[in-house]
């Protein structure tokens, strides 16, 4: 029954929105991550590039100091000539700036144009407060909106009294907004991509998904009155509409199913009808004092009785055909089978029967459905013969005919044939096909006793068995039904 939503109840997601949903979320997650290590990574490359720049500059000093003027081969001792030799070689990029004390007076500057400028009470201050005698120190200092990685380092020299300070900055705060522009710019494509994704995501999803919309909408339309209903697949390329597929193979079990119930209560109705009707009439008008009529009318009762009986016994059979158990497959030695059918043959009536089994090894089959297929056939050839007259039962290997390999869904390389041939009245072409179908019976043979399921009971033998039943007749001349049997399953 379809579930209904109140105001109470939300309704729950559907199949293509949680996809969809997972699918942009783990998108979502794998983005932010990626982008979390790549800009991580950069921002970490940029501090060490930064710090590395600002080390190098503090190397040079130290260097140039050690080294001394190019006219000597002595080092400086004098930090105003270190300084302005210093300064005269090096020049500042363009994020770059520096400026050199001595005893916390600013001493000389690089010459030209400058991004910023250090000359600055500030930078003197906070210079003075981070030196460590004998040591570089390298921290973060704001000046005039600018994020500044700068540098400290004492400047010593022998015979030198005073106190020198180098201090380097480079503008970290530009190239870091560059590397924020690159994140702003990572985020809206990665927000295209999500959106791109989830939109192209949400068609397809539809077009996979869309067997199990229909399987849906066709389950809400199914019941045991109407199994008709079945789920379009137009390719059963995926795992969806292979469920699909698979749905609508239910479906046709499901109806046969049905349909066959019906017709096992249809023909038990229909059949059951007529002995019930004539037991009624003759108990109705059995004279209950007249010993002798109730001796014929319990007779008759109890022969309309065993008709019943007989009848129903074969509707249950063809109910039971499409069990799985119906049929035990084992391997059949033809011999033996040929064997067991001679012997019990002679006891279906007065008979003149010749068995001959040309064909040897084995087949797969249920060998008491077997026996059972060819007694019933024996029988009709019985029934639709005179007495004493012969009926031919023959075991032989035999390719497929065209009109075999027309009726079974896969071919055999070959088949066990179970042929029985009768010398009797034959059949009308015009009979052949209905003969085979439940409770069809010859109009010339009418008043033959039978049910008109003995010939249904044999197909449905050898169709569980992979095979098949024909039938060669001429008027007046007999007719041979053949099991085919295939030699493998």
């Amino acid at each position: 029954m379809p579930q209904r939503f109140g105001r109470g109840t939300s309704r729950p997601w559907s199949v293509r929105a949680r996809v969809i949903a997972l699918v942009v979320t783990m998108l979502t997650i794998g983005l932010t991550l990626a982008g979390l290590v790549v800009f991580t990574v950069q921002f970490s490359d940029l501090n060490r590039r930064i710090d590395s720049e600002l080390l190098q500059e503090v190397d040079e000093v130290r260097e140039l100091a050690r080294n001394g003027p190019p006219t000597t081969d002595l080092p400086y001792t004098d930090l105003g000539q270190l300084f302005e030799a210093y300064l005269s070689v090096s020049l500042p990029n363009e994020h770059e700036s520096m400026v050199t004390l001595i005893d916390a007076v600013v001493a000389f500057i690089p010459g030209g144009e400058m991004a910023f400028s250090l000359n600055d009470p500030r930078v003197v201050e906070v210079a003075q407060e981070r030196r460590i005698p004998g040591r570089a120190v390298i921290f973060d200092f704001a000046l005039d909106e600018r994020d500044l990685r700068m540098i400290v380092s004492d400047v010593a020299l022998p015979e030198e009294q005073r106190k020198g300070t180098l201090v380097v900055a480079i503008d970290a705060g530009t190239q870091r907004a560059a590397i924020w522009r690159q994140v702003g710019t990572y985020a809206l494509v990665a927000l295209g991509v999500i959106l791109l994704t989830g939109a192209t995501g949400y068609v397809v999803a539809g077009r996979l998904l869309r067997p199990l919309t229909d399987l849906a909408a066709a389950a809400s339309t199914i019941d045991a009155e109407d199994l008709t209903q079945r789920v379009k697949v137009s390719s059963a390329d995926n795992d969806v509409a292979q469920l699909a597929v698979t749905f609508n193979q239910m479906l046709d079990r499901l109806e046969r199913g049905v349909a066959d119930q019906r017709q096992f209560l249809d023909d038990a109705a229909h059949e059951l009808r007529t002995p019930l009707t004539i037991i009624r009439g003759n108990l109705e008008i059995m004279d209950v004092g007249d010993v002798e009529d109730v001796d014929q009318t319990r007779e008759l009762v109890l022969d309309e009785t065993d008709r019943m009986k007989r009848l129903v016994d074969d509707l249950l059979m063809l109910a039971r055909s499409q069990r799985p158990d119906f049929v035990t497959f084992e391997s059949v030695d033809v011999q033996a089978l040929g064997r067991e059918i001679q012997d019990k043959v002679h006891r279906v009536s007065h008979h003149e029967w010749e068995v001959s089994t040309t064909a040897a090894g084995v087949v797969i089959g249920d060998r008491q459905r077997l026996q059972q297929a060819t007694f019933q056939l024996a029988a009709n050839a019985a029934k639709f013969s005179e007495d004493g007259s012969r009926v031919e039962i023959s075991l032989s290997w035999s390719p497929p005919t065209a009109e075999v390999a027309g009726r079974v869904a896969q071919v055999a390389n070959r088949y066990l044939v179970i042929a029985v041939r009768d010398h009797g009245t034959g059949i009308s072409p015009e009979e052949a096909e209905r003969i085979f179908e439940r409770f069809g019976r010859s109009e010339s043979h009418h008043t033959v006793e039978g049910s008109g399921l003995g010939l249904p009971i044999v197909v449905v033998i050898a169709e569980a068995h992979r095979g098949t039943v024909t039938l060669d007749s001429v008027l007046g001349s007999g007719s041979t039904f053949r099991i085919w049997i295939p030699a493998e399953m």
